[in-house]
């Protein structure tokens, strides 16, 4: 055999061997790089699974209500609710009131609430630090007062309604004219105010200077 075609002959098999080695490096690459995507996609699934069930079940739990609200008993030695007294707080069903007592001498007494609501207060008096909570779920108006301090005005009301965010915060006051549709702005009255004296201004010198008769301009420029 000639060195020529026993080289060539060498060569064939090489390559061959060449060829599905570097065929099987790519099959394995392959196989990893699926498995490797997979396992991702089924990692993303489980994690967005329970992020949804964890959603789902917060949602449920709120069911609307389920807030705390506080308000404070005697705030700095004021004899009111804060909220409550000066106007009525208003909260949705299930809401919890936390009453945190900031004087001394204080207590809760039901005076009126809707009819089926079971809130009897707290009437013995407490001191500063003192807490109680009561949760609203009957709609309606609740009156309370403070035994010691009422003739001194230390009386106070909850609404418990629907959608407390559509009453305005307790209405019953006076409104404001934007309240109405009616944009107006105090610094839009200055600007026409100033505009008005102005014009008022040029009208006289303009009557004063050519208002005397038809011909004092054209006699005076000629």
């Amino acid at each position: 055999m000639k060195r020529r075609d026993f080289l060539r002959a060498a060569s064939v098999p090489a390559a061959a061997t060449t060829a599905s080695a570097t065929a099987g490096l790519g099959a394995a690459q392959e196989t990893e790089t699926s498995g490797g995507t997979a396992t991702g996609t089924a990692t993303e699934t489980g994690t967005g699974t329970a992020t949804g069930t964890g959603t789902g079940t917060e949602a449920g739990g709120g069911g609307g209500g389920g807030e705390t609200v506080t308000v404070t008993v005697g705030p700095g030695g004021s004899l009111v609710f804060e909220p409550g007294t000066d106007e009525p707080l208003q909260i949705a069903p299930g809401t919890t009131v936390e009453f945190v007592w900031d004087s001394d001498n204080h207590n809760i007494v039901v005076e009126s609430q809707p009819e089926g609501a079971n809130w009897e207060g707290h009437e013995p008096l407490e001191n500063t630090g003192f807490e109680y909570s009561h949760t609203f779920e009957t709609l309606g108006t609740y009156e309370y007062y403070c035994e010691p301090h009422r003739s001194a005005g230390m009386v106070a009301t909850i609404e418990v309604v629907e959608n407390p965010d559509a009453g305005g915060g307790g209405g019953g006051g006076e409104k404001e004219l934007h309240e109405f549709g009616v944009p107006i702005h105090a610094h839009w009255v200055g600007a026409a105010t100033i505009l008005g004296i102005i014009v008022t201004i040029i009208f006289t010198f303009y009557i004063l200077k050519y208002g005397e008769s038809p011909h004092t301009g054209t006699g005076r420029n000629g």
